[in-house]
């Protein structure tokens, strides 16, 4: 496929320099008559000063000497010969007179040079922008040897100088910059997004249909791309060679099997690929799947070449089927399967994938085993940390987040004391694995290893500086709060403050609200303080509030700040925080600041500003200003996908996601397939699809993430973000066949709930898909099955706020048991009030109770704490306008 690609490229690069630099007919009529011709023939005169002075006005005339100059490349005098096809070179290369000299002797030297020596030189034109100049030159190369190497030096100059035309209203000019890029995928998009967006696509495509020929079905494939004309996109793609892209075509219009069966026709080299996508394939039809297929991802999975026993692993789970390598997975990566049985509630598989018996797990010596073989080495090897310690932190986790304090002390105490007695600075490495700051991953055991410190510590003010660093690290910021602290609560204790810290920085759950105590503390000085204090202090709390999340309290210290002291705040995070309050006039002012900045400093990579402006001017109500960033977005684009997914991305964070749909949409048609770029949007792409109901498409690009997902390295710790695209699949795929054939529908959705009986992940659009698709009896006995499943669950674990919050998930999507569900969800914010998760939980429930006002108020504390999180700015807006629940 990439052969058959570069060879149509080449050839299409060929014909364009040909017509490029075919030499108009001779002409013997001048638009400047005589005066032309004499100044020509004095290129030959015997004065050398008559010479020159006839060259350098023929080079000032510039174009309208062309017809003049071009005649003379007839003459059998040399020196005139010479001359003439100096200026034509200098003038089809638009330099002039008053162009940089440096360029001017760079273009000189360029016909000259080796192409070493040519990469350098147009390297030093685009330092300064001679765009035309790369350009020509490049255009000028015959050898496609010469042409590889000097393609990445051209790479983007077109669509740059593009923008350039653009900006400055020149559309003439930056269609000429564009039809002069080398005529590759990017190249032709790029011009045909130029079309689209300046209305004349229906024109050209009209224009390029009516030639035949691979060139010309090249370019008609660009066209179709850039109007989103899927079905003629893969026609064009298949009669040019390009499969995978008329794969990619196929599935975005709902049909998966092409891009399936891509990998076997091209000859799959990865058996488990290979066998995984057969059987993808069977099941998308109905079919049963091969005996050879099953067998072959089978075997793959007590292979002892680990690597393809991993890729087996993952690719059965990716196919719905985890009966088969749930053992195997065990077994290959045992600390990630405990996290995955533990995520789905199953306890026992959980316990018994760390070799701890699932009926009396015997923590204490399991622990001790553990602790005693830990080395210093191990632990600060992040790269490659020892399995004892792997072990021992997911261990911790799993009792603190099962509310199994008790049992964690009992385990964890006596060991890691007397690991701190042989190995203090182990010890001290293994404390901040356990503690999980705003700077860490979310996996530790923050209240047992307070616990721990704090009596490793005692009255040792040297071991608390240690205990305070391996918690909170070395920065500045919480050193200042850990001081502040002190003078706010003189008679506290160092653990009291600890403890004051743990909650600021949302380390671990706050059952005891230390943190809205302290904060009120540090407001109450900040109030009662001089003012060459107050504005310091403010600035204190803000920097807090940003780095960990509080929109409400952010935004109070702001306005205590002096202008010049606003300079210092990072304006992404601000505009987080003011959009999250609703000021969206405050955001679109300081957008349109960063706009005036960036076209400044002519920064390409910040043209997705104009989206962030126009979503917040659009709901600002300046609507008129909203639009004419739209054009600026739509026309500056050109067909550069990375920067789509950020366009879309920009309309997402201002709440309007039709026209953030539209351009993740763009990006999966115009994004190499093999690009990382193209997995990217179309995941967003096809999470909008399942949003927006649209079932096929949703089923057959959820199927081509499904198998991008088989072949990308797989660790296991993403197993379960990678099986919920499988769930998003197979929901999709069986909403869409249910009016045809019920019951295999029903027997797919049936596998779903089999599958994520417990994972909160299956109530995030299961439940409600099956009500509106009328499967009202199959929706209720399936809830009640999980409801059962998490009930039990909260019975072995009452303390366990997660599994509550998961439990009343399930409730409020399934529009069941709302009471009880109110009531679990209670008792998991009093443990932990902040956490954004729950919160929104809480006003999913109120909503589905029919009590909107409450739900968006429940969503505001929600994104109050974490204020980037682009699904609780979802559920918000839907809160505000969506039709309550049914």
């Amino acid at each position: 496929m990439k052969t058959t690609l570069a060879v149509i490229l080449t050839v299409m690069a060929g014909w364009l320099r040909l017509v490029a630099a075919m030499p108009d007919a001779p002409s013997t009529q001048h638009p400047l008559g005589r005066e032309i011709t004499a100044l020509v023939r004095d290129l030959a005169d015997e004065s050398f000063r008559v010479r020159e002075s006839a060259s350098r006005e023929i080079w000032r005339r510039g174009e309208s000497a062309v017809p003049a100059l071009r005649d003379a490349l007839t003459s059998a005098d040399p020196e005139l010969l010479f001359r003439a096809r100096d200026l034509l070179r200098k003038i089809q290369l638009h330099l002039t007179p008053e162009s940089d000299a440096e360029v001017i002797a760079w273009v000189d030297h360029y016909a000259k040079a080796s192409p070493t020596e040519k990469v350098t030189l147009l390297d030093k034109m685009k330092a300064k922008r001679a765009w035309r100049q790369m350009l020509k030159l490049f255009a000028s190369e015959t050898q496609p040897e010469a042409r590889e190497k000097l393609r990445p030096a051209v790479v983007g100059v077109a669509v740059r100088a593009a923008r350039e035309c653009l900006a400055l209203g020149d559309a003439r000019q930056a269609r000429e910059f564009l039809e002069m890029a080398p005529a590759d995928a990017e190249g032709l998009l790029a011009l045909a997004e130029f079309h689209r967006s300046h209305g004349s696509l229906a024109a050209e495509l009209a224009r390029a249909t009516a030639v035949t020929g691979r060139k010309a079905q090249t370019w008609q494939l660009a066209l179709h791309r850039a109007a989103g004309n899927l079905e003629a996109a893969r026609d064009c793609a298949m009669a040019t060679g390009e499969t995978r892209v008329a794969a990619a075509m196929a599935s975005l219009a709902g049909d998966p099997l092409p891009w399936l069966r891509l990998n076997q026709a091209d000859g799959e080299t990865d058996a488990v690929a290979g066998a995984y996508a057969a059987v993808a394939a069977k099941r998308w039809l109905g079919q049963k799947p091969r005996f050879a297929d099953v067998q072959a991802l089978h075997r793959s999975l007590t292979s002892r070449i680990l690597p393809e026993r991993v890729a087996a692993i993952n690719a059965s789970f990716l196919l719905c089927e985890p009966a088969a390598a749930e053992s195997a997975f065990a077994n290959a990566l045992p600390v990630n399967a405990f996290a995955y049985f533990e995520s789905l509630e199953r306890i026992p598989e959980a316990l018994k994938s760390l070799g701890l018996d699932p009926e009396h797990p015997a923590y204490s010596p399991w622990v001790e085993q553990r602790v005693k073989k830990l080395a210093e080495s191990d632990i600060e090897n992040q790269r490659a940390p020892s399995t004892h310690n792997e072990e021992l932190i997911v261990l911790a986790n799993f009792l603190e987040g099962k509310g199994l304090h008790q049992d964690a002390m009992d385990a964890f105490s006596g060991p890691l004391a007397a690991f701190a007695e042989r190995d203090a600075k182990g010890f001290l490495n293994f404390m901040g694995q356990l503690f999980t700051t705003y700077e860490r991953q979310p996996v530790g055991a923050p209240r047992l290893a307070r616990c721990v410190g704090v009596a490793w510590a005692g009255d040792d003010e040297k071991r608390w500086e240690e205990l305070f660093s391996a918690a909170f690290g070395e920065d500045d910021l919480t050193q200042t709060w850990w001081n502040w602290l002190a003078e706010l609560a003189p008679k506290a204790s160092r653990s009291e403050r600890f403890d004051g810290m743990l909650a600021l920085f949302n380390v671990g759950a706050d059952p005891t609200q230390a943190r809205k105590n302290w904060l009120a503390l540090a407001w109450q000085a900040v109030t009662t303080a001089p003012a060459r204090d107050r504005e310091a202090w403010a600035a204190r709390i803000s920097s807090l509030c940003i780095v960990t999340g509080d929109v409400a309290n952010s935004l109070k210290a702001w306005e205590l700040l002096p202008d010049g002291a606003h300079q210092e705040v990072f304006w992404h995070e601000h505009i987080l925080h003011l959009s999250a309050t609703q000021r969206w006039n405050e955001v679109a002012t300081i957008l349109l600041h960063q706009i005036a900045l960036s076209q400044e400093a002519k920064q390409d990579q910040n043209l997705h500003f104009h989206a962030y402006a126009a979503a917040a001017l659009r709901q600002a109500g300046r609507l008129d200003e909203a639009a004419t960033h739209d054009r600026w977005v739509d026309q500056l684009a050109l067909g550069n996908p990375a920067l789509s997914i950020q366009i879309g991305n920009g309309y997402a964070f201002g709440n309007d996601y039709a026209r953030a749909g539209e351009w993740w949409a763009r990006a999966t048609r115009e994004a190499d397939p093999e690009s990382d770029e193209f997995a990217i949007a179309l995941k967003l792409h096809s999470d909008n699809l399942l949003a927006s109901e649209q079932w096929l498409a949703c089923a057959a690009t959820s199927e081509v993430l499904s198998r991008i997902y088989v072949s990308q390295p797989f660790d296991g710790a993403s197993l379960l973000a990678r099986i919920r695209q499988r769930l998003q699949a197979d929901t999709a795929h069986a909403l869409t066949i249910v009016k045809a054939d019920r019951p295999r529908a029903i027997a797919i959705l049936q596998n779903c709930h089999h599958a994520f009986a417990s994972d909160g992940s299956l109530a995030d659009f299961f439940f409600p898909a099956l009500r509106k698709a009328g499967l009202i009896k199959e929706h209720d006995e399936w809830f009640r099955v999980s409801w059962s499943l998490m009930e039990n669950s909260i019975a072995t674990f009452p303390e366990s706020d997660n599994t509550r919050n998961t439990a009343a998930w399930f409730a409020s999507r399934a529009l069941k048991n709302l009471d009880q569900a109110e009531k679990y969800l209670s008792k998991a914010l009093a443990i932990n009030p902040t956490q954004s998760t729950y919160l929104d939980t809480m006003a999913e429930i109120q909503f589905a109770m029919g009590k909107r006002e409450k739900a968006i108020e429940w969503s505001r504390m929600a994104v109050n704490f974490l204020p980037k999180d682009v699904q609780l700015r979802q559920q918000q807006e839907r809160f505000r306008a969506a039709p309550l629940p049914q």
